[in-house]
């Protein structure tokens, strides 16, 4: 495992997390997703590995389809930087990889999700 340290643009959102060693990402086909073109993290950071941004009102969140995913940005510089999956993140964060220190997310290999295949629940997003 290995420690992570990551911010948003203008600094104020940081956060950090464990994982195994980072050498791939992957990006989502989604119609969000495809709009914001984040280097996402290959898998969920489980909640016990993550330590997110300490004052929440720095954070703006977006609720996506089913409202189960939200998507958290800086207020200030409007960088997205993580998804919370399931009610409280119980199923843990995906994060934006262009936002951790000292990783260049371009030069990862890339997998794609399919995430255009889910149904939008009319009215959500």
């Amino acid at each position: 495992m290995k420690d992570y340290h990551a911010s948003c643009h203008c600094g104020r959102v940081r956060f950090s997390f464990r994982s195994p060693e980072i050498n791939t990402g992957c990006r989502c086909d989604c119609s969000l997703c495809m709009r914001r073109a984040a280097v996402l993290s290959p898998r969920y950071i489980p909640r016990s590995d993550f330590t997110p941004h300490s004052d929440p009102s720095d954070l703006g969140v977006y609720l996506w389809n089913e409202k189960v995913l939200s998507n958290y940005f800086c207020k200030f510089c409007g960088i997205f930087t993580y998804i919370g999956d399931g009610e409280n993140a119980k199923d843990g964060y995906r994060v934006n990889l262009g936002c951790v220190e000292g990783l260049d997310a371009l030069a990862l290999e890339i997998r794609c999700i399919d995430g255009k295949s889910i149904p939008v629940v009319e009215g959500a997003g």
